[in-house]
């Protein structure tokens, strides 16, 4: 069995029931969904796409998104989900990292696909959805459309056991990481989920988070589709679209970041939307606050909070909606078929109030990264993933994080490493040195800050240098503020002192 079987037993059990409704209009049922991944399965060898072999797309939420996921599971093939904020350059370098042979994106990407063309030499196929305007592009339609619908014959049995999608996370070096999640790790993610939030057949989960972040794939569309539930797709968050999807639409459950919801609440049309239908909100990203938990509480909706990563698939912990006032700050605690540990420096458990490092095990714990054995190996050392975060749990079982991973970022829901953005600015020939820490940002919750020193006798405006930032990563990553100093704080082996730059810049910022 694998991943691809769930579209074709429930195509056998209800055929007739809705699977998918996208914004576009466009509605399938299970058997016509089927139909079209396995035309999609059919058509993936054709592109030089088989077996172990990488394709990847640059999408919205759209059902061809599922498609390919679904198409990818049931021939052996890897979907590599490519986030649509990043810029050429970024794109650039994850493709030729996951040695992808295909690239299948849609006309509003046509831009940055013209530009990878010109970067990339490893991808030899190039598929649009839609009226493409990139020279030599096959038409999605025109491409399935004489594939057969039966199921793909794929000789070597497609097991859980196989490799599905990899999914590019930011590194603490500054190089983006491919996690390989195999189809084992969505199959137990799903059933944690379906057991955490009772999931069934008559779900209708609204999917407004992207589908290229673990979360928005993951904490509700594919446990959906394992519950026989029916997703409804956003194509790009707006929060008016949003709450009037969820009205038309009777949605039940939908995953999103604080930020989302404080701009959907923000809206002219928040109080007029019923929400009546809706059965919980699931929040994660970051922590909720408590004035938004109220402010939806008032409209008789409540959140489900949890805790998860790209290496886990992603669910780890779950704070029901029961939960969210009395236990607030709290994660949760660790899903069905998860084990969750606190341990100090030694490796030894540590007892219920105590802080220590979070350590992860479970059926969901991903594979590993992508041609990195040492970062992998350090990842899964001892049989547990060591996940960097820092927390504790309660006398109740509830675990609280207490600190992130080392200096990283988290604005708007996406992790920003801060080595990262270092990295370029020190490529600006005016720059001899440079530190990036988070600044709070009502909106997106946190935003990169930089501090830097110019060489000398270099004149440099922040202009420049924003433009510089700009043209090399995504626009989320761009420092929002430039603070230019003779000096950095440092430790007695010359590395910079992140704490030291936040307690002197962040309130000045």
């Amino acid at each position: 069995m694998n991943i691809g079987d769930w579209t074709t037993k429930r195509a056998m059990l209800q055929p007739d029931s809705t699977i998918i409704i996208s914004d576009d209009g466009r509605a399938y049922t299970y058997e016509e969904f089927n139909r079209r991944v396995n035309r999609v399965a059919n058509a993936l060898p054709g592109i030089g796409v088989t077996r172990g072999e990488r394709i990847a797309v640059l999408f919205p939420n759209n059902p061809e998104f599922l498609e390919v996921l679904f198409a990818t599971a049931k021939t052996g093939a890897i979907m590599v989900p490519l986030n649509y904020r990043l810029s050429p350059s970024e794109l650039a370098y994850i493709l030729d990292d996951c040695g992808a042979r295909a690239l299948a994106y849609t006309p509003e990407f046509s831009e940055q696909v013209q530009a990878l063309k010109n970067m990339v030499k490893g991808v030899e196929k190039y598929v649009s959805v839609g009226a493409g305007e990139v020279e030599g592009s096959i038409d999605y339609e025109e491409w399935i459309s004489g594939s057969l619908e039966s199921e793909p014959a794929t000789g070597v049995e497609v097991t859980m056991d196989d490799s599905h999608f990899l999914m590019y996370t930011a590194g603490t070096t500054g190089t983006p990481k491919g996690a390989i999640i195999t189809q084992d790790n969505t199959h137990w993610n799903a059933i944690n989920a379906l057991l955490a939030y009772m999931l069934s057949k008559k779900e209708t989960n609204l999917v407004a988070a992207p589908l290229y972040h673990i979360a928005g794939l993951s904490a509700g569309a594919t446990p959906t589709i394992f519950s026989g539930g029916r997703v409804i797709l956003c194509r790009f968050f707006e929060p008016d679209q949003v709450l009037e999807m969820i009205e038309n639409h009777r949605v039940t459950t939908m995953f999103g970041i604080p930020s989302m919801f404080r701009m959907m609440s923000m809206s002219e049309r928040f109080d007029k939307t019923d929400f009546s239908s809706v059965r919980f909100l699931i929040a994660g990203g970051a922590p909720c606050p408590v004035p938004l938990i109220e402010k939806y509480l008032a409209k008789g909706v409540a959140f489900d909070q949890g805790y998860g990563l790209t290496e886990t698939a992603p669910g780890v912990t779950a704070l029901p909606e029961e939960d969210a006032l009395r236990k607030r700050g709290s994660a949760g605690k660790p899903l069905f078929y998860v084990d969750v540990e606190i341990v100090d420096e030694d490796q030894m458990v540590v007892p219920p109030g105590e802080v220590g490092e979070i350590q992860i095990k479970g059926p969901n714990v991903f594979r590993g990264y992508w041609n990195m054995p040492e970062e992998t190996e350090e990842a899964l050392k001892y049989g547990w993933l060591h996940t960097g975060d820092i927390g504790y749990f309660d006398s109740e079982g509830y675990l609280y994080i207490t600190d992130r991973k080392k200096d990283m970022i988290i604005s708007g829901g996406e992790n920003i490493y801060p080595a990262e953005v270092e990295n370029v600015i020190r490529t600006h020939p005016k720059i001899a040195d440079v530190g990036v820490v988070g600044m709070p940002d009502e909106k997106w919750g946190e935003v990169p800050l930089a501090v830097l020193i110019r060489k000398t006798g270099e004149d440099l405006e922040e202009k420049e240098l924003a433009e510089y930032c700009q043209a090399r990563l995504a626009h989320y990553k761009t420092p929002r503020k430039f603070i230019f100093v003779d000096d950095l704080p440092r430790t007695s082996t010359g590395k910079i002192i992140k704490k030291d730059l936040r307690s002197k810049y962040i309130q000045g910022a």
